[in-house]
Formats: C-alpha cells, structure tokens, sequence
C-alpha cells in the first residue's frame, strides 16, 4: 500500500513535466519522449504490482479491496492526464488488466461512488482521435460491461453512472477543441464529437458468437445503453443549438445561458432551418425516459426541460405542456425515493490544480481551464433545478426542492396550454390527475413529513386547484403572445396532417447525419400543426379566392420543408401535393405529399386524444395508427398500421 501511494506520488510530480503544447518544448529538463517514458514506467509497475501482490492478498477480502483501490486509482490518476498514445495504451492494458485480476466485483467495491470518475476517463477515451486508443477503451469498457453483469446480474447501475456524466463529458470535449482553436461553427462542434459515436457504435456492435466477455442476455441492455449515448450526445448538440443565436458558438453565452435559474416564463431559443428534419424531439426524449424518477429524477427532468425549450422554439405548445406534465408526475414519484436518488460529484482530477498540475497547460492562460469546466458542468445538471446555487447537484434532494421545482412546473404547464386555444378538457384531466396524486402523497401514512414539508405539499396543492378553477369554466387567461384565431381556424385539440416523402431521395438525405433524420423516405408520418402555421394558413387563405384551409394548412406545413430542401442544395423539382388520391410519381421530382387527417373521436373525458386518424377520398376512407395519443410529447409520430375501407356506390 505505501508503495501504490509512492507511485501516485511519482504520477504526481511527472505530471509538472507535461508541455502545454503538442511540439518537441521542453519544460524541467525533460523533453516530450522523457516525460512519455516516465508514465509509462509507472503503469508497467502498476502492472507487475498486480501480478505479484495478487496471490498474497487473495484469501483476505479487505486487504484485496485496500490494494484494488490503491491501483485503480493509480491508473485513473494516469489516464486523467494528457498522455501521449503509447503511454494511454499501456495505461488501458493496465486497467484491462487489473480488471481481469481484481474482477468486477472488487472493482466496484474498491472505487465505490468513484465509479463515475472512470465513466469520465473511460469516454473521454472513447472520443479520442486516436483509433488504437478508441479500440482500446472500448475493449476495456465491453471488459467492464461482462463482468459486471457476469457477477452483478445487470448492468443498470454502471449504465446510469456514465450516462449521467455523458453530457459533461460531452461538453468537455468541445469546449477542450474550442479553446485549441478548433471550432468555429455548430458543425465544428458536432464534428469533434464523431470519434465517441464510432466508439459507442463499435460497443454496440459486439458479438456474443465472437467475444465471450459478453452473454447473449446481456446484448438488449448495451443497445439500450448506447443508443441511450446517442441521442444524450444529440441532446447536448440540440441545447447548443437552442441557446447559441447564431451559427458562431460562444461557450461563454452558452455556458451563462444554461446555468441560469429557471423561472416561471418560457424561453426561446434558435434553430437553423434544416433542423426540421432532425430527430432532435425524438432524442430528447429517449434521453429523458432511459431515466427513472426513482433513481435519477434530476436527469430525467433535465433532459425534459431540454425537450420543453425545444418546444417552444417550435411554438408546439401542447407538446411543451405535456412534456411538463410528465416531469410533474416524475416529481411526486420522486418524493418516495429521495434516498435513492443518486447525484454526480466534481472530479477533482479535471478541476483542482493540487491534484492534477498539469491543468494550467490547457489553452493560452492559466484561467482556460476554469472556463472549459465551467462550460462542462453546466451541462451536467444544468439551470439550478434544485437549488440556488448554481452547481447544488451534489447535495441530497429535499422535499421542499422538489416542492419547488413542483411549483415553477405546474405554473409552466397552464402557461403553454394558455398559448393555444380548445385544450381546457386536456389541461382540467392533466391537473386534476396531478391533484388526485399530491393529494396522495400528503395523505401518505407509511410516510412521516415534517412539518415544513408537508407545508411545501400543502402550497403545491393549493397551486393546483388554482389552475383547476378557471378550467372548470373552459377559461383559460389568454397569454400575451397569444393570438386569437377566428371561428374558421379554431380547431379544438389541434389539427393533424399526413406526411409522406416519396420520389426522389436529396443527396443529403442519403448520408449520415449529425443528428437522425426523423422523416424516412417512402413512409408516412402523422404530424400536428404547431399555431404559427395555422395561423400562416388562415392568412393564406384570406389572400387567396379558391384554395380551401385544409390546402393551405397543407401548402403551409410543406413550405419549411421545400426550404429545407433548396437550403441543402436539392436540384431537382420539389412538388407539394394536397391531394391524398394522387400517388403517381416521377423519379425525377422530389414529392412532399400533405394532407388533413381527422381523429377518430372516442367518448371519454379525453375525447381530445386519439391514436387513429382517418383520410378521405374518392375510393373510400384511409386509417392510420400511430403509437401514442396525440398530443404527445412529440409533435410527430409514424404511423404503424395503415387500414383502408372502400365505399362501394349501387
């Protein structure tokens, strides 16, 4: 044990050897290749440690645990330093190694909540531009991965810890290429990040028939986990995009933008126009549900204010409303489970200069790494959700915190169902389900308040019957920004049309981007008219003698689309159809076919609701089916099941 506390000591000092630039300089007598050499003499110890200690502490479980410890943390010091690819490759085949001869077991004992620190490295590793250094770290995270779930049963627990520091670890790396002079646009961003996906594609890609680290049943929990990676990278992209006003990326802006506490108002962001084609919503989303209110509720709501303001931006304000209500429900699950919740800490390694020296080298100036972490953790759990201060997200939740982020949830949710006519009957269902539930939780027996707590529930209650009671009357108080629409548009619980893509594909549609594209080719799509096009085609319409409003919903639904489209350098002729019976194509045209469904009505107190939709035209009616209720948290679902009747005329 003294000896593994020396070698860190060793780690230590090197580390005041470490240029701050990629040349031949160097810096206390000792050049580049000295420095490389010395980190990797001190992982080849750590290796032969392992090898000779092993066997003597093996029949004494905490003595193993103490020695596990000491190395782990050893190689973490290591790999958290800017090393060069031969000295980050021993240092991963040390990890693997001491892995293999520890087992998973210890090691989760031995590093305990530090767990998270090597979900940090590890990624980090996995972004590395480096491609033996990326195979590597893949290698020892599958490593990782099998033998948790060989000797745990699962894998839920690592996976919810490196998912959670996923976005700071995200962050990290752009505003780490920022400061090096890398990125100068969204696109620079999103570029830097290419290694990871590749890497977190490979891990998904392992094979139980070739690799027998991994079990057959263990696969649908790494799809899950890197697909869940995927679109948490795509979500940071989006909160990018959202809160930087131009094509330009200001860290600074963006970094003040996301710490800032929330309030009780909405606040919209930017996207560019191509964006309309992304499945920005859908990875939100899929980031907010991989987590669960028992557990991650911090998460799980962060990631639904990320879908929220993307909403907004839209002007999709039912889809932002009912975003809310599923954080709202989050929230009151939560208050069962504060205890298990579990939250991130700092890593000390990125962010005290005592434990790590070489952070002054980052950038130009002694203070660039400040603001590369201040950026990161922004990220991490952004705005303050639970407290005051802005990085409270290492302190336990208290009732009265949930009680609070309860409040400024609830008054968001009347203020979107506000900015659109004809959603009382969903909005009164909403609140008076939220109201049955804190009702619920107030009254609890197995659960003993004090009394500033149940203080906090008594005012999250009296905020709702507040809501409920202009509802009662179908009276919600119209926003500022909303616009009334006259008795010809107003459509209550909004309107709906097909999408249906077809003829020739766009060149930019054929390749791989950023974020998915949402829109398949050849495939339909039920979408609800965010207000501002319906309040377009209502313009449209008065400006035109015969187009009907259901064409200039249509025509008005496919114009951002068809600009798209022109936008991204799409030669050939882009025609938007309306009429539903003409299927005819030339495969020289682009086709953007639209056209008004209607829901099909059920008689229940959420008669708004419904996941089928029917279209009519001269040979009969058209069903379509789509997975959830619209409205939905997404404005767009595909449709699953098609079904036709025919009308037979005698």
């Amino acid at each position: 044990h003294k000896f593994s506390r020396l070698l860190k000591l060793a780690g230590t000092t090197c580390q005041h050897f470490i240029p701050s630039n990629e040349s031949f300089f160097t810096l206390g007598g000792l050049s580049k290749e000295m420095t490389q050499e010395t980190f990797n003499c001190i992982s080849a110890t750590v290796i032969l440690l392992v090898e000779e200690c092993i066997d003597h502490f093996a029949a004494n479980i905490r003595e193993l645990e103490r020695l596990a410890k000491s190395v782990f943390e050893l190689l973490l010091q290591v790999m958290a330093a800017p090393q060069s690819s031969v000295t980050l490759l021993r240092t991963l085949g040390g990890s693997a190694h001491a892995l293999d001869k520890f087992g998973a077991s210890v090691f989760l004992n031995a590093v305990g909540n530090d767990i998270q620190h090597w979900g940090r490295v590890i990624l980090t590793m996995m972004n590395s531009t480096e491609l033996s250094v990326r195979a590597m770290s893949v290698d020892l995270f599958v490593s990782l991965l099998g033998g948790v779930y060989n000797e745990c049963g699962s894998i839920d627990e690592v996976g919810l810890t490196f998912l959670t520091v996923l976005p700071e670890v995200v962050a990290r790396e752009i505003s780490l290429s920022s400061v090096s002079g890398l990125i100068k646009s969204i696109g620079d961003a999103e570029t830097s990040l290419w290694p990871l996906r590749r890497a977190l594609a490979d891990v998904e890609d392992t094979n139980p028939i070739d690799d027998d680290r991994i079990d057959p049943q263990l696969i649908p929990s790494i799809t899950t986990f890197c697909r869940t990676g995927q679109a948490i990278i795509d979500g940071v992209l989006v909160e990018i995009r959202l809160k930087g006003a131009s094509e330009k990326v200001d860290l600074v802006k963006i970094a003040e933008a996301q710490s800032s506490r929330p309030t009780s108002g909405f606040q919209f962001g930017s996207l560019p126009p191509d964006a309309i084609f992304d499945a920005d919503e859908e990875s939100l989303l899929e980031a907010a549900n991989f987590f669960s209110p028992q557990s991650s509720c911090p998460q799980k709501l962060r990631w639904l204010f990320a879908l929220r303001d993307l909403h907004v931006t839209k002007r999709q304000w039912s889809e932002a409303a009912e975003t809310l209500v599923l954080g709202a429900h989050s929230l009151i699950i939560s208050l069962e489970h504060l205890n298990n919740i579990w939250r991130p800490t700092q890593f000390d390694l990125w962010n005290d200069e005592r434990n790590s020296p070489w952070l002054k080298t980052i950038g130009h100036s002694e203070e660039c790494n400040d603001a590369v972490m201040g950026f990161a953790r922004s990220f991490l759990e952004p705005g303050g959700l639970f407290g005051k201060e802005q990085y409270a997200y290492t302190r336990q939740l208290s009732v009265r915190d949930v009680c609070s982020a309860l409040n400024l949830v609830i008054d968001q949710i009347y203020l979107a169902y506000a900015e659109e006519e004809g959603m009382e009957d969903i909005a009164f269902a909403h609140f008076e389900e939220l109201l049955s539930k804190i009702s619920a939780a107030i009254n609890n027996v197995n659960r003993r308040y004090h009394s500033e707590d149940i203080n906090a529930l008594r005012r999250v209650r009296a905020l709702i019957c507040s809501k409920l009671t202009p509802l009662t009357e179908h009276d919600i108080i119209g926003s500022p920004t909303r616009k009334r629409m006259d008795s010809a548009t107003d459509y209550r619980g909004g309107i709906y049309v097909r999408l249906f893509l077809c003829g020739n594909k766009p060149e930019f549609l054929k390749e791989s981007t950023t974020i998915p594209t949402y829109f398949e080719w050849d495939s339909a799509s039920i979408c609800r008219v965010p207000v501002p096009t319906i309040m377009a085609a209502a313009v449209m319409q008065k400006r035109s003698k015969h187009a009907t409003l259901e064409e200039c919903i249509c025509v008005a639904f496919a114009e951002p689309l068809m600009k798209a489209m022109k936008d991204k350098g799409t030669k050939t002729p882009i025609v938007v159809r309306t009429n539903a019976s003409d299927e005819s194509v030339e495969e020289s045209k682009t086709y953007i076919n639209v056209a008004v469904v209607q829901r099909m009505k059920v008689m229940s107190s959420a008669s708004l609701k419904s996941r089928k939709f029917y279209l009519r035209n001269d040979e009969g009616i058209t069903e379509f089916t789509v997975g959830h209720k619209f409205p939905y948290r997404t404005s767009r679902q595909r449709s699953l099941v098609k079904s036709q009747v025919k009308i037979v005329t005698r």
